[in-house]
């Protein structure tokens, strides 16, 4: 059944160090945030001269939605920094 209440997709370029795999950033994605978060999809994996030595960037994509109500940008907002916190605090990942 599809949903009346719009889906919402926001990005953030992860800096991890190289021995971080996406499964790590997916299943603590997904323990942060079990109501809202929908899903979680890897679009880009760049290592190169841009990036620290042993570091690399995953750039991963959220797709978030609520089945009962449209979400506004301040619920978006409180979900993003909770990952990024998140991403931060168990991974040491940092924004690129």
């Amino acid at each position: 059944e599809i949903s009346k209440y719009q889906e919402v997709r926001r990005d953030l370029a992860l800096l991890v160090d190289k021995q971080t795999s996406f499964e790590e950033i997916y299943n603590l994605a997904k323990n942060s945030e079990k109501k809202l978060l929908k899903d979680i999809n890897l679009f880009d994996v760049y290592e190169g001269d841009k990036i620290p030595e042993g570091k690399k960037s995953y750039a991963v994509s959220f797709t978030l939605q609520d089945d009962s109500k449209t979400l506004t940008d301040k619920q978006i907002d409180k979900v993003m920094k909770k990952l990024q916190g998140s991403f931060e605090y168990q991974l040491g990942a940092t924004l690129r």
